[in-house]
């Protein structure tokens, strides 16, 4: 018995030094770098890949510019962009690109003087104000888009059950879409309870439905311009609204744009030029993208670095707008300080937020080439769903075998497969699914491997 216990007891020794000595080849350590775009999708992913697999990946938010030159000069082991490689940025040695996420751009506001009412923009008014041509608030074009698409306003400051929230999209003039959505916790707390959507009025209910496993259930129903409703959760009311007076404020009109190379800049500028006006150009630099440059605005165009820069100016300074990330658009720490998303019209004439369904729906619509970029469609005339403004973030990583780049492709196939679907669209981001994400982990499978 004695000497049994001594092979296994050496067994164990045995398989712990095999195992200690495997963590150890396993673990690399591999800098990164690039696009601002991605960074709180990266972040917690990063995190968690390194404890999982025992790495050292780290990635430093430059701005998609400084990212591809970073690659090209050997900086970075890897880049994030959301915009292709320019000729004179492409690397000497094998490389590829891999979709890994996606995301809506959010056209971002501080206007205090509407307490909170969401603007609808049209890409003509969106045009106009980053295109200089609309300089204040009051302008005519702004307040056509807001009749076209009347915004109904929450006015319960606080949800009467916490972890319950709404969010309301208009369907068309006579009908709208309100999305319930419930934390796990709040969802496990009321399940089996009801959804009542009351109109105030008649105090009838127009829509029950019953908690069941789903976070986020969706009620379509009629709506006139002098109703109010009332949404509640197991009798406690979470929501009041009602079609909101605006009055827009004759105060001028401040843009911030990125004042780094950005891919975000990029994409807007792409938005621009392909769905309103082909006299904007198509780059990283927001100030060489508008017709006729940036210059002749003065102090009314402001620049800022990278998307949080841009965000937390937007924050405290009211009658500034931007466009920026979703999910640095929507941080609760600016939505305190006022800022708001607007709704934009698609080519289909809905006017929608940038949902990540909504922006699913949009690079739905586009097409991928045999390198992995996505070219966008921005023609969807019959797509009510559609976001039509937003970005890919892509990886590049080189293909030479090596340990690092081994690891590389392990992160952006991870990325794809597994951490993006369960997380990205909590964390403000759209998940690349379907045969985007089948060709994305084929380009992954290419890092370290020639």
């Amino acid at each position: 018995m004695k000497k049994r216990n001594q092979r296994i007891t050496a067994l164990c020794i045995a398989v712990a030094s095999v195992l200690s000595s495997a963590s150890m080849v396993k673990a690399e350590d591999v800098s990164g770098g690039g696009a601002s775009f991605p960074v709180k999708f990266l972040t917690p992913a990063i995190a968690e890949f390194n404890r999982t697999y025992n790495h050292n990946i780290t990635y430093t938010s430059t701005g998609s510019g400084t990212g591809k030159s970073n690659f090209k000069s050997g900086t970075f082991k890897f880049a994030g962009t959301d915009s292709a490689v320019e000729p004179a940025k492409l690397p000497s040695f094998g490389w590829t690109y891999i979709p890994y996420v996606a995301s809506a751009i959010a056209v971002a506001y501080r206007l205090d003087e509407l307490k909170g009412v969401t603007l609808s923009l049209s890409p003509a008014t969106i045009n106009g104000i980053f295109g200089g041509t609309i300089d204040n608030w009051n302008h005519p074009s702004i307040a056509q888009d807001l009749k076209l698409n009347p915004t109904w306003a929450n006015s319960k400051k606080k949800s009467d059950v916490k972890g319950a929230s709404t969010l309301w999209q208009n369907v068309s003039r006579t009908s709208a879409k309100l999305t319930v959505s419930m934390l796990p916790a709040t969802l496990k707390a009321n399940k089996g309870k009801k959804i009542e959507l009351i109109n105030d009025a008649t105090k009838k209910s127009v829509k029950t439905l019953t908690v069941g496993t789903k976070g986020a259930v969706n009620i379509t129903f009629p709506v006139k311009a002098k109703d109010s409703f009332s949404v509640k959760v197991g009798g406690k009311t979470i929501a009041q609204y009602k079609q909101a007076t605006v009055s827009l404020p004759d105060k001028s009109i401040q843009v911030v744009h990125r004042a780094d190379t950005s891919g975000t800049t990029n994409n807007f500028c792409q938005y621009m030029k392909g769905a309103v006006n082909s006299d904007w150009g198509i780059n990283d630099a927001f100030q060489s993208c508008v017709p006729g440059g940036t210059t002749r605005f003065g102090s009314r165009f402001v620049g800022q670095p990278q998307n949080a820069g841009v965000g937390n100016y937007v924050a405290r300074t009211n009658g500034t707008i931007s466009y920026l990330d979703v999910a640095d658009a929507s941080d609760p720490t600016r939505v305190a300080q006022g800022v708001r998303i607007a709704n934009i019209r698609n080519a289909a004439g809905a006017y929608v937020p940038p949902t990540s369904e909504g922006y699913a729906s949009h690079l739905g619509g586009g097409s991928q080439d045999d390198k992995g970029l996505i070219s966008f469609n921005w023609k969807q005339t019959s797509n009510r769903t559609a976001y039509p403004l937003g970005a890919v973030t892509y990886g590049l990583c080189q293909t030479a075998s090596d340990a690092k780049n081994k690891v590389v492709a392990q992160l952006f196939e991870w990325l794809i497969k597994d951490f993006g679907p369960k997380n990205a669209e909590a964390l403000g981001y759209t998940p690349i699914v379907g045969a985007a994400a089948t060709q994305g982990i084929a380009l992954a499978k290419k890092c370290g491997a020639s």
